[in-house]
């Protein structure tokens, strides 16, 4: 029976945690981990030449990260048949952003981009955008299959439909802005009539433009 609390999510891994449990499972592997497959079907496909290096690297290692389905140890478990074999879980995985970088993919920036990639390829669609302490959720995709039949111009267009990848740092950020700004006017609002009442300045004309956007402010 719950006793009304929630039990916290883990902290996330930083980067030295991430390349300790590399090493820590090389060092157990003892010749006999399993394996990770990636087909020649996918391997050869234009979906996957043309991406970039950091993308390629990034998609070896989502198959890493998926749960494969096995039937001694799985029967009777849902499964999910895909072009990398079958899938438990419905084929989803995180990949956080620590993670990647002990492999080498270096940069905010760097990361976003090959997860856009790698959306819009059609290998991987967006579960869940993710937030500053806990990553997205992503699941394999076999859309990549129609990649060659999209023009050249779409090929690596996300389509309008999809979520996009990523962290959403604020996911509230909107709301942040439009009360930010609502702070900001009421701030410079009280500056003009301050002035005028002391007869000290002209009100500076943008003050005023940008009183005009708001009903509730304007004179």
């Amino acid at each position: 029976m719950s006793n009304g609390t929630t039990k916290p999510k883990p902290r996330p891994l930083s980067v030295e945690e991430w390349r300790e449990k590399r090493k820590k499972r090389y060092g157990n592997d003892g010749g006999k981990g399993g394996f990770r497959i990636l087909p020649r079907r996918v391997l050869d496909c234009d979906a996957f030449n043309e991406l970039s290096k950091s993308a390629k690297l990034v998609l070896i290692l989502s198959l890493d990260e998926l749960d494969y389905w096995l039937q001694k140890k799985h029967k009777g478990q849902p499964k999910r048949d895909s072009t990398v074999g079958a899938l438990r879980n419905d084929g989803r995985f995180s990949l956080p952003n620590n993670l990647l970088k002990e492999r080498g993919i270096n940069g905010s920036d760097t990361i976003a981009k090959t997860r856009r990639e790698l959306v819009a390829a059609g290998f991987w669609e967006t579960v869940e955008t993710g937030t500053l302490q806990h990553s997205g959720v992503f699941r394999w995709s076999d859309n990549w299959v129609t990649y060659n039949q999209r023009s050249i111009h779409d090929r690596m267009s996300m389509a309008s439909h999809a979520k996009a990848p990523g962290y959403c740092h604020y996911p509230n950020i909107e709301k942040y802005n439009e009360a930010r700004q609502a702070r900001a006017t009421d701030l410079q609002y009280s500056k003009i009539l301050t002035a005028r009442e002391d007869n000290a300045i002209n009100p500076e004309p943008e003050f005023l433009v940008q009183l005009e956007l708001f009903d509730e402010l304007a004179a």
